[in-house]
């Protein structure tokens, strides 16, 4: 196993793909402790001059991704140690999703200043914690960024559940803990400089900032919760109630559509996994004939691997070079959505 290419993609395509999920969950901790801090302040504009960017501007930064290392090594060392038996359902990931989406909202809210019901939702540390670090604010600054560190864990992105499988195939506690090691150590600098550009600039321009970033966490709350819809195929996501403005562009342009080819009284569906998503993305089947679907991917790193085509029971991971068949038989017309696990990418299979 070359873990300086697993390093490698951390850094690259993995960085970014935990960053649209878990971005933001660094973001709101961030923007929580600068709301505290500014009211702690008051109207007093010379402390608030003199304020700089301090060890409490980077240590909930630190922590977070601290603990988010600690915690994927250790996964990592248990999913070699025991295998899939402690890997996630589908059903936990998609809770969580929704709850860091909720936080992002309930964040933003706050921000806003919609309701004082949202300035409690910060998570207090400990009194006891408080008492052995001897000042509030250091405990803030450490103990929100902790839980929500472990908390990465359970939200998962595509790329990191590639590494996870990798961790399981491996058989070995030890091989397993550095790959996760090693992934989620690519992809520190990026949530690195999230983290700090966040508290930095929201010392100069606090008023702007707050407003900038609650409308931001609105966005990837609706972002995520419609990913969440997506894969559980819901009637209603932001996809279809655009769908009549849409249509004639993504029908002519941007899908790519075809017709399962009956071999031997069989519908064959062959669908390749790419890390951009998966092609072809609309395919029409005929209802009471059986589907032999064909998922193929050749390396690829990216959450199209993990998929999920709920209507007809089907959800799997993919290793970067795979191959795997599922077979089933549409008995009900209608358009069906298939999508990575979080959302990102989906595809449709209309039954005629």
């Amino acid at each position: 196993m070359n873990l300086f290419i697993i390093f490698l993609t951390g850094l690259t395509t993995g960085g970014l793909a935990c960053l649209a999920m878990q971005g933001g969950l660094l973001a709101s901790v961030i923007a929580n402790q600068k709301e505290q801090e500014h009211e702690e302040m008051g109207d007093d504009k010379d402390k608030r001059k003199a304020r700089k960017f301090d060890q409490l501007d980077w240590m909930p930064v630190g922590m977070f991704l601290i603990t988010k290392l600690v915690a994927h090594t250790l996964l990592g060392f248990l999913l070699g140690l025991l295998g899939s038996a402690i890997t996630l359902s589908l059903g936990i990931r998609l809770a969580f999703q929704v709850f860091t989406a909720i936080f992002m909202l309930a964040t933003a809210m706050n921000l806003l200043n919609v309701h004082p019901i949202f300035r409690h939702l910060a998570f207090q540390p400990p009194k006891f914690l408080q008492r052995m670090i001897r000042n509030t604010s250091k405990s803030r600054a450490l103990f929100a960024p902790a839980v929500l560190g472990l908390m990465t864990v359970f939200i998962p992105c595509g790329v990191t559940q590639a590494m996870e499988v990798l961790a399981i195939n491996t058989g070995n506690p030890i091989y397993g803990a550095l790959i996760m090691f090693s992934f989620v150590l690519g992809t520190l600098p990026l949530f690195a400089v999230l983290g700090v550009a966040t508290a930095k600039l929201s010392e100069g321009w606090y008023q702007k900032f707050t407003k900038f970033a609650a409308w931001v966490l609105i966005g990837m709350f609706i972002y995520s919760v419609n990913g969440v819809l997506l894969v559980i195929n819901s009637p209603i996501t932001i996809n279809k109630i655009i769908q009549p403005v849409t249509y004639f562009f993504s029908a002519q342009r941007f899908e790519q559509s075809a017709s399962a080819i009956v071999t031997d009284g069989v519908q064959q569906v062959e669908i390749q996994i790419l890390n951009r998503g998966y092609s072809p993305n609309y395919v029409k089947v005929r209802r009471g004939v059986p589907v032999q679907l064909t998922l193929q991917s050749n390396g690829v790193y990216s959450c199209a691997l993990s998929f999920v085509f709920k209507e007809f029971g089907i959800n799997t991971f993919l290793e970067s070079t795979d191959l795997q068949l599922f077979t089933f038989t549409p008995n009900k017309p209608g358009k069906y959505a298939f999508t990575c696990s979080m959302g990102m990418y989906a595809g449709t299979m209309e039954v005629i």
